[in-house]
């Protein structure tokens, strides 16, 4: 058996989605961005424990029903999201749980099926240092140039895939890249952080679905895909 624990970096300010509440905090028929995203992994017995890195100072956590489930952890989280994942990391380094895996989730990702955590769970062999959930391109994907917006050429997509999350890792792999001298280098996921110290990962298919909570728009389409997943009580 693969156990686990989890980190969820709830502690972001979500500038992109420009609205009053952070947007791990918005309610989908009663419940919130956030614990739709992490009801999912406690499906699954493997999952031992769940860290919730949230804001310093945050009042909105304290409404969160979720916080009762013995699983569930709340600690301040960091300036950044890789100061949050570093905090999650010691966290359990501290803990007296026996674990072999972190599994990293973001906060705002709700439509997270349970087949897609199975199916992460399956992927984990001992010749890879980690597993990323995500699906290939099916789009033509450009590069432009930074000015202007300047097409410079076409990628060839069948190499090309969309990282999702959750992402899972050994424990040792995490933890020796989650440390203090890496926080100051910008990784938009814990997958680049460990490439970058030559960790040797893998991509395994999920759901398209499984989108994230980046823009207001988003919430209409988030609340479809939930209500057809049957996860919506009305």
């Amino acid at each position: 058996m693969n156990n686990f624990v989890a980190i969820i970096p709830a502690a972001g300010d979500s500038s992109r989605y420009s609205g009053e509440i952070p947007k791990q905090f918005l309610r989908v028929d009663g419940r919130t961005v956030l614990e739709l995203s992490i009801k999912p992994l406690l499906d699954f017995s493997e999952c031992l424990g769940v860290c919730v890195l949230v804001p310093p100072e945050d009042q909105y956590h304290k409404a969160l029903e979720i916080k009762d489930n013995p699983k569930i952890f709340l600690a301040e989280g960091g300036t950044s999201r890789i100061d949050s994942v570093a905090k999650g990391v010691k966290f359990w380094q501290q803990s007296e749980l026996s674990y072999d895996y972190i599994l990293i989730h973001d906060a705002a990702r709700p439509c997270l099926r349970s087949s897609d955590v199975q199916q992460l769970l399956d992927s984990i062999d001992s010749e890879v240092d980690g597993v990323v959930l995500g699906i290939p391109c099916s789009d033509t994907i450009k590069k432009v140039s930074a000015k202007g917006s300047l097409i410079l050429n076409t990628l060839d997509r069948s190499k090309l895939w969309r990282a999702f999350t959750p992402q899972i890792f050994r424990k040792e792999v995490l933890q020796k890249n989650a440390l203090e001298e890496n926080i100051e280098k910008e990784f938009t996921d814990e997958a680049s952080l460990v490439e970058a110290n030559g960790g040797k990962l893998k991509m395994v298919k999920g759901f398209e679905d499984n989108i994230k909570l980046t823009f207001p728009e988003d919430l209409g389409l988030i609340k479809s895909i939930l209500s057809s997943q049957g996860r919506l009580e009305s």
